[in-house]
């Protein structure tokens, strides 16, 4: 469907396919909770659609794709399991890993908590990462390997609120579903739908090239803004009409702009794959 531009006659032929290319923007739904809703909702209306994508062995070429059901499912698992830690509405957690699958899943369970993702590159400095973690006053760390538990573990003594340290090389997603197995559903459903689309959902910190890295609080509407913009205008370009586009994840979760793009490809519901930079 083309977008009506009145009774002007192209000047040229690129306007002409410029003006034939136009079509109206795909509609989105508003956001009116937090960013975890949209696994949810796609969950309820497209239970058997892939939506990410990962590799049950890092060493094959091939993908294994994750269901709208199945991701859920994995979210409300781990959520379940923070929970059972004493994760609440309202606190912060690190998450110090590249981008791969477990990011997002931890993510989005932080996020139906109410709990606020705290991003840290897995390469900063001892003293960096001890800043940070302090600075937000995090209550739990999730770690890429064991070279992140050792970071943290010599700073632990600096860090007071600090009460969980997760590796994710480690099994840190099965060990937080063996230990929320007692945690209803219910509960997981009340704490997501006192998220609020202005709740902060991501505290991002600067590089510290200047001094102390500074941390930026960014709500769920921040994030979700940008990311139904690109949907709206650009959605069309991801793929020819009733098929679904697909995009590989490699930029790093840790900056905001990486978060932003996985975002959008879970509220287009979009299929995703991780890769690590």
């Amino acid at each position: 469907m083309t977008v009506p531009v009145g009774n002007v006659t192209p000047r040229t032929r690129q306007e002409q396919c410029m003006r034939d290319l136009a079509v109206a923007p795909p509609a989105v739904s508003p956001l009116t909770g937090g960013l975890a809703d949209s696994v949810f909702e796609t969950a309820e209306r497209e239970p058997t659609r892939p939506l990410l994508a990962r590799r049950a062995d890092p060493a094959s070429a091939r993908w294994q794709e994750v269901t709208a059901i199945e991701l859920r499912d994995e979210v409300v698992d781990a959520a379940k399991g923070l929970i059972a830690s004493g994760i609440a509405p309202g606190h912060r957690v690190a998450i110090m890993a590249r981008t791969r699958y477990e990011w997002t899943v931890l993510c989005y369970a932080l996020w139906a908590v109410g709990a606020e993702v705290v991003p840290v590159y897995p390469t900063a400095s001892r003293d960096q990462v001890e800043w940070i973690l302090r600075d937000a006053g995090c209550v739990a760390v999730v770690v890429e390997d064991e070279q992140g538990v050792m970071t943290v573990g010599s700073v632990c003594a600096s860090l007071p609120l600090l009460r969980h340290v997760w590796q994710l090389d480690a099994g840190a997603l099965e060990e937080l579903a063996v230990r929320g197995e007692s945690v209803p559903l219910a509960t997981v459903d009340s704490m997501r739908r006192i998220v609020l689309p202005d709740s902060t959902a991501v505290v991002a910190y600067t590089s510290g090239t200047s001094g102390h890295a500074m941390g930026c609080a960014l709500s769920h509407r921040n994030l979700a803004a940008p990311c139904d913009t690109l949907i709206s205008g650009w959605g069309h370009t991801a793929a020819p009409a009733g098929e679904q586009g697909s995009v590989l994840a490699f930029l790093p979760f840790s900056h905001v702009f990486g978060l932003m793009i996985q975002g959008l490809c879970l509220r287009g519901a979009l299929l995703v794959g991780h890769q690590a930079d």
